[in-house]
């Protein structure tokens, strides 16, 4: 059974992606998923709820914190621009409050739960070295997932009018915010879980590469 929802799942990963790549590279169907974005991102807190081992309420409180605490870092570098830099979110991810997609929580809950389950399949001593592992690889994804946010109307990083790259403060910020969901994520001790997590976070970084190029 265990193995059956770990095939399951990873073929939903492969299959969504590829079919948003298919999407974007065709300028005809960009509105329609632009549109759908929200919902894929949704769609890959399903996978992770439906692959996790023992669904619980331990779970449920680490994603409720991640997601929380996502949403709030966001916050405060959007209202208070104490985190990553001044920016501005786009319509591509949704419905706001407070000038911030209610969906990035998600997004927070998606790329940390991804490198944590991956972490703990490359290294499984010592908990502070998958954190700061985590956190650097983390950074990493972002690297390739910021052309295309600005490209795509995710966000965009202003001073004054003009329309900028992400600055070096961005990076630092994703660092230690990173460092901090991962360490969420070892407090809850999961155990090992299934290679859905270590397959999502590869197809995430394969797919923002490729999407510079949509």
């Amino acid at each position: 059974m265990k193995q059956n929802k770990q095939t399951i799942a990873i073929v939903i990963i492969l299959l969504f992606h590829a079919v948003g790549l298919i999407g974007f590279y065709n300028h005809a169907w960009q509105p329609l998923f632009l549109k759908l974005v929200p919902y894929h991102i949704l769609l890959m807190v399903l996978v992770i709820c439906y692959s996790h081992q023992e669904f619980n309420v331990k779970f449920l409180a680490f994603i409720a914190l991640v997601v929380l605490f996502g949403y709030g870092a966001e916050w405060r570098g959007i209202n208070k621009h104490t985190l990553f830099g001044e920016y501005s979110y786009g319509s591509t991810l949704g419905i706001k409050y407070d000038d911030v997609p209610l969906i990035i929580g998600f997004n927070w809950l998606i790329i940390t739960y991804a490198t944590g389950v991956f972490m703990r399949y490359i290294i499984s001593a010592y908990a502070g070295i998958r954190i700061v592992a985590g956190a650097i690889l983390m950074v990493f994804l972002d690297l390739f997932i910021e052309p295309v946010a600005v490209k795509f109307d995710y966000w965009h990083w202003r001073i004054g009018n003009s329309q900028l790259t992400a600055p070096t403060s961005n990076y630092i910020d994703w660092f230690f915010v990173s460092l901090f969901m991962l360490a969420i994520f070892e407090v809850f001790q999961f155990k090992k879980q299934s290679r859905a997590g270590v397959v999502l976070l590869i197809v995430q970084f394969v797919f923002f590469i490729l999407m510079r190029r949509a």
